[in-house]
């Protein structure tokens, strides 16, 4: 989950999405998931980092090359002479190893291990103090200083869980059940299907995506799945369905029954926000696969103007 849990001391706990600790016993983080929990971390996994050991705890370190090039010369300038000194280089300095550039960040297994003896039953956060450093620790070690770490998540992301409902009481499996008449003439589920940051106009009880949610989206494949079941509900009715990989017409689409093929309707700026919804929500070739569909179709077998067909283009910029 990329939503923040936590702030502590002056930096931020988010549990790490995507990652696992392999057959070799070291932790593997996707870069990309990293880059999308916050703004800090995706200055610091823009280019090469190293990880080392944190002294003091049970938890790593991660060093943008700036940043670890100031903390190398601090550690040379300790007194080795003196026990204490000497502990803290031979600690970081044992541990340290380079990270690199790729999306696949595997810290060590010593440095895993470290963080936490029973890899195999722990998870891992990752805590945020700038764009220079951030902290790796593991679930279980960061609960004995933070307390239990528990996600608030929106009332989006609770929506499309199953754990929560909309304005109004209705869950998404509501939703979904309910047939093409209640569908064209209900005006306030829409946009808890497709959310966008922009405020409702017609809605000022639904909640905007927010760039938590939006993160949310793009880490966790359960709440696109669940969108996905609501875009083919909508493509449904509209006359039209996902089919080897493209989104086709059934064989009875026409204008008499799909009135979104005619010149105008409501039904055009619901279209234009499934288009927009989906490609913020990390499902951008969904998005253009429908894009062009509405458009060849609208102009083919519908009606539908040239003002309408530009919202549509316009619709995943």
């Amino acid at each position: 989950m990329a939503k923040r849990i936590l702030p502590w001391k002056i930096g931020c706990v988010y549990p790490i999405p995507d990652g696992y600790v392999d057959d070799s016993g070291q932790l593997v983080l996707n870069r990309q998931s990293i880059r999308e929990l916050s703004p800090e971390l995706m200055t610091l996994m823009s280019d090469d980092v190293m990880a080392t050991a944190l002294p003091e705890c049970p938890a790593a370190v991660i060093y943008g090359h700036e940043r670890w090039e100031k903390v190398r010369e601090q550690l040379e300038a300790l007194p080795n002479m003196e026990p204490e000194g000497r502990w803290v280089q031979r600690m970081m300095l044992g541990y340290l190893h380079p990270i690199g550039e790729s999306n696949k960040l595997e810290l060590s297994t010593a440095l895993t291990a470290r963080m936490s003896p029973d890899t195999q039953n722990s998870g891992f956060c990752i805590v945020v103090f700038d764009g220079d450093s951030a902290e790796v620790w593991s679930r279980d070690q960061i609960t004995e200083i933070v307390g239990k770490p528990e996600p608030e998540d929106s009332a989006l992301i609770k929506f499309f869980r199953g754990d929560g409902t909309d304005h109004v009481g209705r869950t998404l499996e509501d939703i979904l059940a309910f047939d093409d008449f209640w569908l064209e003439h209900t005006h306030d589920y829409l946009q808890w299907l497709f959310p966008t940051p922009e405020p409702s106009h017609y809605n000022a009880r639904v909640p905007v995506l927010s760039r938590e949610d939006i993160a949310s989206f793009r880490t966790d494949s359960y709440l696109r799945t669940q969108q996905n079941r609501a875009l083919d509900r909508m493509l449904a009715f509209y006359g039209l369905e996902r089919r080897g990989g493209e989104i086709l017409p059934l064989p009875d689409l026409n204008m008499k029954t799909q009135i979104w093929l005619k010149p105008a309707g409501h039904n055009h700026l619901r279209i234009t926000r499934i288009i927009r919804s989906l490609q913020y929500c990390s499902q951008s070739e969904l998005a253009h696969r429908l894009q062009s569909a509405v458009i060849e179709l609208g102009k083919s077998v519908g009606k539908v103007r040239e003002q309408t067909i530009g919202y549509w283009r316009s619709a995943t910029d």
